[in-house]
């Protein structure tokens, strides 16, 4: 039997017995089809359509400006060619805020319509009413906390969160309401390791953290950030793993030249009519 043979899908009980046996739960942001099919067959648990895709691949330079419409079909993109991740779509900027009708509304529609298994929010204990109703709906729930970047306004820009007492005790606090509220699982962004580590430790489900730190159930990268593809300059802390840019840049300018100077395509990738049909095509339209 091939390891493909026993692949199975994703799901939040497999999720769930990973980090009871102490096994990492590996994660990526991913946005569009190519990606998704590659990350899918390398074997990623957990495939995140997160608010970094409408940035890098529509040109946002704030997540505020997303609309739900966007974030939907950049989730389509991903799970019509996802087999066995857990594809998690984000719930954008004011789409589940206003009332536990609308965050039912947008959540259902995330999965009916987008694919998804499961949606991402984020907030604190404040929302965390909203949350569980969307868990009672039956829609999976995955929370974010430490660094928001649909909430960078009320958090002072998006940087590092969670470094005073004071507001690493916050942070906490909205964990443990999104956790009673009853997601499955937590990214947590841009806090200390040692904040990060509490949570994973004392939480019952899974923690994954995006520059928080490596001792927590697993971690999480945004694609396009870890071989350079995005429409603006990959963060400069950040591990590339490879860096497409140059070599797709390098491939246009090849072709820029090429075609400019009519050389384009080349004679073995021309299609040519047979002599006498065109002849007899000639004879049809003059």
């Amino acid at each position: 039997m091939t390891t493909e043979a026993r692949r199975k899908k994703v799901t939040i009980k497999s999720l769930q017995e990973k980090k009871a046996r102490g096994e990492r739960i590996t994660s990526l942001g991913v946005y569009d089809s190519p990606m998704a099919a590659i990350a899918d067959r390398v074997g990623f648990d957990l495939l995140v359509n997160g608010n970094a895709g409408p940035m890098s691949l529509f040109g946002h330079r704030d997540p505020t400006t997303v609309r739900f419409e966007e974030q939907l079909i950049l989730t389509q993109a991903v799970s019509r060619v996802t087999e066995y991740g857990m594809v998690v779509g984000h719930l954008p900027y004011l789409s589940y805020h206003t009332s536990k009708a609308q965050a039912i509304e947008s959540g259902g529609r995330m999965i009916a319509e987008g694919g998804a298994d499961a949606v991402k929010c984020e907030g604190n204990e404040h929302t965390g009413e909203y949350i569980a109703d969307m868990v009672h709906a039956g829609i999976p729930v995955m929370g974010h906390i430490g660094m928001q970047a649909s909430r960078k306004h009320e958090q002072s820009g998006f940087g590092k969160k969670g470094r005073s007492a004071q507001e690493a005790a916050q942070i906490v606090r909205g964990a443990r309401a999104f956790a009673e509220a009853g997601v499955f699982a937590f990214i947590i962004e841009q806090v200390p390791a040692e904040l990060a580590t509490y949570l994973a430790r004392t939480l019952s489900v899974p923690v994954i953290g995006l520059v928080a730190g490596s001792d927590l159930d697993g971690v999480y990268e945004i694609s396009g950030d870890i071989v350079g593809y995005s429409a603006f300059r990959t963060i400069s802390n950040k591990r590339l793993f490879a860096d497409v840019g140059p070599i797709i840049e390098d491939g246009l300018n090849r072709y820029f030249e090429d075609s400019s100077r009519g050389v384009h395509p080349p004679e073995d990738q021309t299609l040519h009519m047979d002599t006498e049909e065109y002849k007899r095509m000639l004879e049809m339209v003059e």
